[in-house]
């Protein structure tokens, strides 16, 4: 005869820690869109003009750095100082100061249909 015993108590905590689990992984996914702009974007900066000796070798092999929202004056900056890695680097979403009539500057991001 097959009998299983059912013990709800020892079921609790194994649930409760599956919970705890699972919110912990939603809590961690959630994490990264909520972390500053400004790390991101240091991130790409450091990359841009302080490549690591790792970066340059991943660029020797093929490798394209996508840099997304760098402000126009680091684009060209990039492109005068770093000419050698152009053909390694993409710009998106670059923002551009526009004057307006009222001599207050709005930004407008680049349409690059990426």
């Amino acid at each position: 005869m097959n009998t299983q015993i059912h013990n709800p108590v020892t079921k609790t905590p194994r649930r409760l820690i599956l919970r705890e689990f699972a919110g912990l992984l939603i809590a961690g996914l959630m994490a990264p869109p909520a972390l500053a702009a400004g790390t991101y974007d240091s991130y790409q900066r450091n990359a841009l003009f302080n490549p690591s000796q790792s970066q340059l070798q991943a660029e020797a092999r093929g490798r394209v750095m996508i840099y997304d929202g760098l402000d126009n004056r680091e684009v060209e900056q990039a492109l005068d100082t770093q000419f050698e890695r152009i053909e390694h680097m993409m710009f998106t979403r670059i923002p551009r100061a526009k004057p307006d009539d009222d001599d207050d500057e709005q930004v407008i991001v680049e349409d690059d249909g990426c």
